[in-house]
């Protein structure tokens, strides 16, 4: 498998590239708290911590197209390791403005990725 690094946008528009150490995030929304582990993520938004602007909640978008809203739980700062200087930051989530998470590519013998045959 060949790994592809996730994106983290900074509220002040700072793109950094590494990777997340979270493997799981918990968001509560109006149906109850749901567990979602970090494979299964896309893309993830992050609300302000004045609670405004957008968006308006927390927002978890899913590989399989669940769009997911609500409050992440015990989410207040993010461990993320920069692919830079390969050290680890630890960064405040009011800080943080979206994170989309990439794949593992499967890849054939020579590391060029699998292409679906038509």
């Amino acid at each position: 498998m060949a790994h592809t690094e996730d994106q983290l946008i900074l509220r002040n528009g700072q793109t950094l590239s590494g990777k997340v150490l979270k493997n799981e995030f918990k968001i509560k929304t109006s149906y109850g708290e749901v567990l979602i582990k970090k494979e299964d993520i896309a893309h993830i938004c992050f609300m302000r911590a004045d609670e405004t602007g957008f968006p308006a909640m927390d927002e978890i978008k899913t590989y399989q197209g669940d769009d997911i809203k609500g409050a992440l739980v015990k989410t207040h700062t993010l461990s993320f390791v920069l692919a830079a200087n390969n050290q680890t930051a630890r960064i405040a989530k009011d800080k943080i403005h979206s994170i989309t998470f990439m794949q593992e590519l499967d890849t054939d013998p020579e590391g060029y990725p699998q292409l679906e045959k038509l």
